[in-house]
Parts: structure tokens; sequence; C-alpha cells
């Protein structure tokens, strides 16, 4: 392999080659690794997703036949391959995740809408399919496997602050105690995370939540508040205090919450009315409601990886490949973030993403720059 240099290698530099270096200590990943090093298997997995090869073996074609990626990686078969995705911990990959997470976070300024709102996180999972014949520790349904992202998403940076992956058939509030949740920011979710000991939880612990009420859900309304000209431009039907659950039943909450109620417009165009639960007392009804709406940033997310990173079909197949896989195509999503902060790119992300993707083997200099690079690719 030639030491040429080229904006594949600079994907390294974003993460940040002493942390790489620690890491490779920490797991001692490298142990007697003479050919596919970590950083090595890292730039193949950017690679990889970037160029959105459709299986390994057509991954490795590209290996023999493409000049320029013979001058960045050394050439593999696809069984070296797909040991190293089965056997290298998928820790190594969530753990430059999370440290591209922090990065980022720490080159974006509260945005404007948040700062009377504070730190906003949507909270959601999504199913990815798989064959259980071929994936047995997956266990979804009788004749079905699959796995779900359970994804902590930050409003602020638009980007993912943690995934957590189970089996498909975990429910997603059994995972809400795995994920971290700090005192004064609000997180939105809907009406699967729904539980009333939680919520009286949240309460008292100074967690602010937003979410839908059910719609068989007992209420009790105790009091009405006035509606404001801004929120019936909103659509603001009802901004009421109430209780929840039946009376005198262990399932009744302790405490308040506040209901917000919405006319809206479903998919096919007839008007229908939604019941927002929050714990949040200080802000404007209208407010409270576009929070709801900003819960759809997680569904355009999961949509983004699914369509162009490669987490839809796997090329290993034991859970620690599979992990690899979707940790890997997360690093390339928040490296490609970074470096859209780092240049202020103005178009968006797919059209950065491209742009990278179909010169991303060209020959650099010593004075390269994103910024230089991008404008005249």
């Amino acid at each position: 392999m030639n030491n040429c240099i080229t904006p594949l290698n600079k994907f390294l530099d974003v993460i940040g080659k002493n942390f790489l270096d620690n890491l490779v200590d920490k797991y001692n990943s490298d142990y007697k690794v003479h050919k596919l090093t970590t950083k090595t298997h890292l730039m193949y997995l950017l690679y990889f997703h970037l160029s959105q090869k459709e299986s390994l073996e057509d991954f490795v074609t590209d290996l023999e036949s493409n000049e320029g990626l013979k001058k960045i990686l050394p050439q593999i078969s696809v069984s070296q391959l797909s040991r190293k995705n089965k056997d290298r911990p998928y820790e190594i990959f969530f753990e430059i995740f999370q440290h591209l997470f922090s990065k980022l976070k720490g080159k974006v300024g509260l945005r404007k809408a948040l700062k009377e709102i504070g730190s906003v996180k949507i909270i959601d999972s999504s199913t990815i399919s798989l064959c259980l014949s071929s994936f047995p520790w997956a266990k979804f349904r009788k004749t079905k496997g699959g796995i779900k992202l359970h994804t902590l998403y930050d409003l602020n940076t638009e980007a993912p602050e943690n995934i957590i992956i189970s089996n498909a058939i975990v429910h997603d509030k059994e995972v809400f105690d795995n994920l971290s949740l700090n005192p004064s920011y609000t997180y939105i979710f809907d009406r699967a995370y729904i539980d009333y000991q939680k919520f009286d939880d949240f309460v008292e612990d100074d967690i602010y939540f937003i979410t839908r009420s059910k719609s068989n859900a007992k209420i009790e309304t105790v009091r009405t508040v006035k509606l404001t000209d801004k929120d019936k431009k909103a659509n603001v039907l009802l901004d009421a205090t109430v209780i929840l659950g039946k009376y005198n039943t262990e399932k009744r909450m302790k405490h308040k919450l506040r209901l917000i109620k919405v006319k809206t417009i479903d998919r096919d165009g007839n008007d229908k009315e939604i019941k927002i639960l929050t714990n949040r007392f200080d802000l404007p009804a209208h407010i409270i409601a576009q929070l709801y709406k900003e819960r759809w940033e997680i569904e355009l997310f999961f949509k983004w990886i699914k369509q162009h990173l490669k987490i839809k079909r796997f090329f290993g197949q034991n859970k620690n490949a599979v992990l690899t896989q979707i940790y890997s195509a997360v690093v390339l999503l928040l490296i490609l973030k970074l470096i859209k902060k780092q240049i202020k790119f103005k178009g968006s992300l797919l059209k950065l993403t491209r742009i990278i993707k179909y010169s991303i083997l060209r020959t650099i200099n010593s004075t390269f720059s994103w910024e230089n690079w991008i404008m005249n690719s």
C-alpha cells in the first residue's frame, strides 16, 4: 500500500488520531495485527457506506480493480474482512460515535428557537427486518427476525446522541431505563413510551417531557386556561391541567399534567385532533404544539440513514458484525455533519455527501482543507 493521501484518510483526522490510538490501546485491538488494523478497518467501513456497495464481494472486487483505492487500502479477501467484522469489538465504533457527537455538540451553539426552551431531545425507535434463519439471535416473531434502533436524538445538533440496539421483540418502554435522561431537558416521544409511574418520576426529578395521549386514556380535567391569539392561530383547541388514570386506583398519576388539544390534518387530508401531554407549564400552548411536531425530525433521520447508508443489508451474521456496521454508519454520518459545520456548507447534507463520494479518492496535498476541496470538487 502506497502512502497516498486522499480525503478518505482525512476522515481519521476529523475523529482525531490521538483518540483513535488511545482506543486501540484500550481494546488492544491491533494485537498481532499487521494488515487489517483498526484504522484501516474503519476506513474500509467508511468507504463501504459512502460508496453504498451491495455486498462484501462487490467491495472486494472494487478493491481489486480500482487503482485509486489500491493506493490507500491493502488488498484483502472477503473472509478477512468478514472475520474482522465478526471479531473486532463493536464497542470501538460505538465509542467513536459518542466521541464525534461530543465534538459536534461542542461546535454547535444553541439554536435561537431553543434559547428560551432549553435542550430538547427526541426518543424513538426504528425496526430493521432480518432473516431469522441467518440471524437466529435477532428473534422477533416466529418466522421473522429483526433489530430495533432505540435512538436518543438531539434536536439542537440534529444528530443522534445515543443509539441502543436490541432485538425487535423488545418493547420501547423497556429501553427507557437505559437512556440517560437529564433534569431540565425536554424529551419528546410518542405513545409507545407512555408509563404513568415513569411520568410521576419525571415530574419529581425535574425531567420535562412532551408526548401524545392514548385514545382510551382516562383523563380528569382540573382546570382550563384561556387561549391566546397565538394559540388559536396555531390551531390549539384546549389548554388544561389534568390528572391521568382512573380515580382511586394504583394506575392514577400522583402529579398533574398539562393537556393541549390541537387540530391537525391526517395523511388523507382530513381534520383530526391530537391530545398532547406535558409537564411543562411554563411555555405557551402553541410552543408545546410546535415542539411535538419536531418529533418528525427523528423520522427523517431514520429515513436518511436507511436510504443513504448501508444498514439494511448486512455483511456479517453475528451480533457484533451487525452492530459494527450500524455504528460505523453513524460514525460516517457524524463525520459528514462535522465537515458541513466546519466549512459552513449551505447545501443539504445529501449534496455534501455526494460531492465527497464522487471525489473521495482524489489525491490531495499538504495544504488540504475541506473548504477549498469541496469548493473545487
